[in-house]
C-alpha cells in the first residue's frame, strides 16, 4: 500500500518507500516520492517537504506545461526539468492533458492516445533516453535522508511510467507494481473533476466527454501495454531496462543498495 504524503494542495503525492521486493526486503523510505504536478502547494506544504528530505525535484512535464504552470520552489530543493517526450512537435504521442484534449476535439479517441503513449515509452528512443538521465540522478540520491521527487502533470504516465522502471530495478514483484500504478485512481478525484471543467471550456462535445475518465484514469490496459511492447522487443523488463534505457547490471545493484533496506 502506497503512503500518501501529508500535503494539502498537491495530488498524488506518496512514497514508493515501503514495497516489499521478491527477496523480502523493501524499499528504503523517505527516498523517492511520486507525485502530480506541485504549482499550488503553499508555504506550509514547502516547509513540510523541505522537512521530509526532498532535495531534488524532477518535472517530467513538456515545456508548456512548465511554463503555464511552474513548479513552486521546495527550500534547498534542486529543480530539474527533464521532459519525457521531445520539446519540439513530433510525431511522438504527448502525454501532455491539454495537447490529448486538443488531439480529442480532432476526434482522436483518448484511449487511442493512451495507447499511443505507453507504446512510445518503449519504442521512442528520446523516451528512452531521458529515462536514462532520471536513472543518473536516482543513482545520484545516495546520501541518507535525501529524498528525491519525481512527477508530470497527473503523475499517472510519465510518473507511472517510471516509478514501474524504479520498482522493477528494485525487484518489487509485477503485480505490486501494477497495485501502485492503480493506486493513482484513489488521489485523482479532484484532477478528473477539473479536467472536466476544462474540457467543457475547451468546448469538448457533452457526448465526448467520457473520454475525460479514458484519458485521466490510471487503467492496466495502459501499462499492459507497455509490458507487451517489452516482451515484444526486450524479452523481459530487466533486458529492456538494461538494453532499451542503458543501465547496467552493476548500477542495478548500486541502486539496490542505495534504496533496499
Amino acid at each position: 500500500m502506497s503512503k500518501r504524503l501529508a500535503v494539502q494542495h498537491a495530488e498524488n503525492m506518496r512514497e514508493l518507500g515501503g514495497y516489499e521486493t521478491k527477496d523480502g526486503r523493501k524499499v528504503a523510505a523517505r527516498k523517492l516520492i511520486r507525485s502530480a504536478s506541485i504549482n499550488h502547494i503553499d508555504e506550509k506544504d514547502q516547509i513540510y517537504l523541505q522537512d521530509y528530505g526532498i532535495k531534488r525535484v524532477v518535472d517530467f512535464r513538456s515545456l508548456e506545461e512548465r511554463e503555464s504552470q511552474p513548479d513552486k520552489t521546495i527550500p534547498t530543493a534542486e529543480n530539474i526539468f527533464l521532459p519525457i517526450f521531445p520539446i519540439e512537435e513530433t510525431d511522438t504521442a504527448s502525454a501532455s492533458p491539454k495537447k490529448m484534449l486538443e488531439r480529442m476535439q480532432e476526434g482522436i479517441q483518448a484511449t487511442q492516445q493512451m495507447i499511443e503513449v505507453y507504446t512510445h515509452f518503449v519504442t521512442d528512443a528520446h523516451v528512452r533516453g531521458q529515462y536514462r538521465k532520471f536513472f543518473d540522478l536516482v543513482l545520484d540520491n545516495q546520501a541518507p535522508e535525501q529524498s528525491l521527487l519525481f512527477h508530470c502533470t497527473a503523475g499517472k504516465d510519465r510518473t507511472g511510467f517510471g516509478a514501474m522502471l524504479l520498482l522493477s530495478s528494485l525487484n518489487v514483484p509485477q503485480e505490486m507494481i501494477m497495485q501502485d500504478y492503480l493506486a493513482t485512481n484513489r488521489y485523482l478525484k479532484k484532477v478528473v473533476q477539473e479536467m472536466y471543467q476544462k474540457a467543457e471550456q475547451a468546448g469538448v462535445p457533452a457526448n465526448a466527454l467520457h473520454g475525460i475518465e479514458d484519458m485521466m484514469l490510471a487503467k492496466e490496459e495502459y501499462m499492459q501495454t507497455s509490458f507487451d511492447e517489452i516482451k515484444k522487443h526486450y524479452g523481459t523488463i530487466d533486458q529492456f531496462i538494461n538494453e532499451g534505457i542503458g543501465v547496467s547490471p552493476q548500477e542495478i545493484k548500486d541502486l539496490q543498495k542505495i534504496y533496499l533496506v
